[in-house]
């Protein structure tokens, strides 16, 4: 009957816990113990780490938000003094710094493209372009400029960097090296310009360019032949010469 198969049951689980000892059964309940001790735990640090991630893409997000800002903000503040610095190099036009944004070529495998293939959306490349218009010219492209107007166009746009965030010197190697005599005309103007943010330092042997200056050094060697450091302060040299 159902009754007598309970107790037989009964019986023999009453002969297994007779034969179980004692203390191997304190050493079960100590590892059930620990063992959910440990569980608690990898969950409180499981929490934590899920808690973590969510910061670290609200972070990310905000972060993210703030470069688009700033990016955006910069790029507005070096196009005002770009196109100032341009139109005063080329007597007027325009020119300023554009973002471009570009979907990569897909890859072709056996007639079908990549995303086909693996569902994956493929990265656009973004970068910055030069577009200018100089006055008395139909010319929108940078690579249509002379050598010397791309020259001085770079220029222009380096020097508009400069005056967004000025350092306090600006150290120029022979910058003006290929440009004619016209041409160093307006890159003098251009230095002139930056002075009001920067004490520059130019290393130059162009004319117009040390005409600039506020003081200039140079190397002279006399009929002994020893070389000699030489200074010249043209405002105190104005006030000389009065």
């Amino acid at each position: 009957s159902v009754q007598a198969e309970r107790r037989r049951t009964l019986e023999r689980l009453k002969v297994r816990y007779e034969d179980a000892s004692v203390a191997g059964g304190d050493e079960i309940l100590k590892e059930y113990r620990e063992t959910s001790e440990r569980d608690e735990f990898l969950g409180r640090e499981l929490l934590d780490l899920e808690k973590s991630a969510e910061s670290l893409k609200s972070l990310i997000k905000d972060l993210e938000t703030r470069l688009a800002v700033e990016f955006k903000t910069g790029l507005d503040n070096i196009n005002t003094e770009f196109g100032k610095l341009f139109s005063t190099v080329f007597d007027g036009g325009e020119a300023e710094l554009v973002l471009t944004v570009e979907k990569p070529a897909k890859k072709v495998e056996e007639g079908e493209g990549v995303e086909e293939l693996t569902g994956e959306v493929a990265p656009r490349e973004e970068g910055l372009e030069i577009k200018l218009n100089l006055p008395r010219k139909k010319v929108k492209s940078l690579m249509m400029l002379s050598g010397g107007e791309r020259a001085l166009t770079s220029i222009a746009l380096i020097f508009a960097i400069s005056a967004v965030n000025p350092p306090p010197f600006i150290i120029l190697d022979e910058t003006d090296a290929a440009l004619d005599e016209a041409n160093s005309r307006k890159y003098g103007d251009m230095i002139e310009l930056l002075s009001k943010y920067s004490q520059l330092i130019l290393i130059t042997h162009n004319r117009e360019t040390m005409s600039r200056a506020g003081v200039i050094y140079g190397v002279t060697m006399s009929g002994n032949g020893i070389s000699k450091v030489l200074s010249i302060s043209f405002d105190e040299a104005s006030e000389v010469a009065k």
